[in-house]
This record gives C-alpha cells, structure tokens and sequence, in this order.
C-alpha cells in the first residue's frame, strides 16, 4: 500500500539500516485521509512526516531552553504559562512586578521569542500542573 516516495521518506528519517514497517490500520488511515482529501498518497504522507518532524524538532529545542533556564525562571515561565499575570506570580513568589519581567524577558530571550503570548503557545502543550 506505500508507495516508493513514502517508503524513501521513512527510510529517510530513520536511522541507516532501519525501516519501520506502517502497521496495517496506520497505512490504511493515511490511505483513507488522501482519499477524502482527494491528493495523493505519497503527497499526504511526506507532509504529514515533515509536520511530524518539525514538532519533534521544536519539542526537542524547547526541551533544551528550558533546561538552559535557572529554577527562578522556571517557575516564572511555568506560572505565564499557566495563566497568571505578572502581578500574580509576583505575590506568589515573593518578589516585585519588575523581577518578574526580567525574568520573562530573560527566558523570552533564551527561546528566542518576543511576547509572553509567544511563549505560551510554544510551550502550550506542556503540563504546568505541578507548578500551581
């Protein structure tokens, strides 16, 4: 059911030598979807591989932001990204509105982002439960 293209693009992405068999009911799903979307199989595919990849790359960038982080920013990021506001985390952690910011724009810049809002939805499926 996979075409050569696909069959290339999983090669690919493994590690020489390996190749990863779709089990059945995953290649006749993939099948179905470019039937209902009416592309190609192997269009279908490789773009959905190549979505797949690019998260797994961005988790994995994330993953080692995050590690780069002190446990003062952690906990401020944690808490944005749960929702409080600066004032909020402020009271909760015992230090001023204005440290919270620089903590914030020190994580934003250790992520390479601009916004807290940008922070947010890279981290957005994360789990902050822990930190409430």
């Amino acid at each position: 059911m996979l075409t050569d293209r696909l069959r290339q693009t999983l090669r690919y992405l493994l590690l020489p030598g390996h190749f990863v068999e779709l089990d059945q009911k995953l290649a006749s799903d993939l099948a179905r979807l470019a039937d209902d979307e009416a592309r190609p199989l192997d269009d279908l595919g490789c773009e959905m591989l190549t979505f797949a990849l690019q998260h797994r790359r961005a988790a994995a960038a994330n993953l080692e932001q995050w590690r780069s982080l002190t446990p003062r920013e952690r906990q401020v990021t944690a808490l944005t990204c749960l929702g409080l506001t600066n004032r909020q985390i402020a009271l909760r952690m015992n230090i001023t509105p204005d440290t919270v910011r620089t903590h914030l724009r020190n994580v934003q810049r250790k992520f390479g982002l601009r916004t807290k809002l940008e922070l947010r939805n890279a981290l957005v499926d994360w789990d902050f439960q822990a930190w409430q």
